[in-house]
C-alpha cells in the first residue's frame, strides 16, 4: 500500500529561520511516525536570498498538488501562504489534518 503524502503549511515569513525550520522538521518527524510520506517546505526550498515570496509559493503549491492531505501547523492563519495553501487543499478535496 502506498503511503499518504501530506504537505505541512505553517507561517514561514517574518519568523526566525532556525527556529521555524525546527518547528517543521519536529512536525515532519511526527507525521514521518504516523506513516506518512511528507512534503516539508522549508526543505523543498531552501533559504535563498535572491527568491521572492512568489518563488516559494509557485515551488510549495506545485508540491501541494501532488499530495494527498495537508497539515496545518497552528500559526497557519497568520500567514498569506498558508492560507493560499489552505484554500487549494480545499477545494482539490485533500484531508485537511489540524495541529491541536
Amino acid at each position: 500500500m502506498q503511503k499518504q503524502k501530506i504537505y505541512i503549511s505553517g507561517k514561514i515569513t517574518g519568523l526566525d529561520y532556525q527556529e521555524t525550520f525546527n518547528n517543521f522538521e519536529r512536525i515532519e518527524n511526527m507525521l514521518i511516525e504516523r506513516g506518512y510520506d511528507v512534503v516539508n517546505p522549508m526543505k523543498l526550498c531552501p533559504k535563498n536570498d535572491s527568491w521572492e515570496w512568489a518563488d516559494y509559493m509557485e515551488k510549495d503549491l506545485g508540491a501541494l498538488l501532488r499530495c494527498n492531505a495537508i497539515y496545518l501547523m497552528k500559526n497557519w492563519s497568520d500567514s498569506l501562504g498558508a492560507r493560499c495553501e489552505f484554500l487549494v487543499a480545499r477545494e482539490i478535496g485533500l484531508k485537511i489534518d489540524l495541529e491541536i
